[in-house]
């Protein structure tokens, strides 16, 4: 059985200069995600991503229109996505929520708002059937 807690503590405890000068603009993220129950860390593999562990070992992916920028004043706005695995080309995906404008150039930025994202993530794994699935696997 997958203990999410001691993995995640392996993963920050491996955290080099990138996460930690990420971990310095993003710690408010973490921290809503950890408080709502979640296991939270920075992924800079392929760009920067805060990863958030469910209960049931799936995985939240907070990123924006493609990674989050390190300067917080240029992110656009939030795009979270639920996935069974942090590896590329996983058997499915769900796209969340997202307040990232159509038109990055020009557009305004969306809302930036963590309330919503936490409660859109929490919404969502209580309603999503993959997520029942992964629990019925485990």
């Amino acid at each position: 059985m997958l203990d999410i807690a001691a993995r995640v503590a392996d993963i920050r405890a491996a955290y080099g200069p990138d996460e930690t000068a990420a971990l310095d603009v993003y710690d408010d993220v973490l921290t809503v995600f950890q408080d709502a129950g979640l296991h939270p860390y920075m992924e800079t593999r392929g760009g920067l991503v805060i990863c958030a562990y469910a209960p049931n070992g799936t995985l939240l992916v907070v990123a924006s229109a493609d990674f989050l920028p390190l300067d917080r004043d240029m992110l656009m706005g939030w795009h979270l996505a639920h996935v069974p695995e942090d590896e590329p080309g996983a058997a499915w995906r769900c796209d969340v929520y997202d307040t990232t404008p159509a038109d990055l150039c020009c557009a305004p930025a969306g809302t930036l708002s963590l309330e919503p994202l936490v409660d859109a993530a929490l919404s969502h794994l209580s309603a999503c059937a993959h997520a029942a699935e992964e629990d019925e696997a485990r």
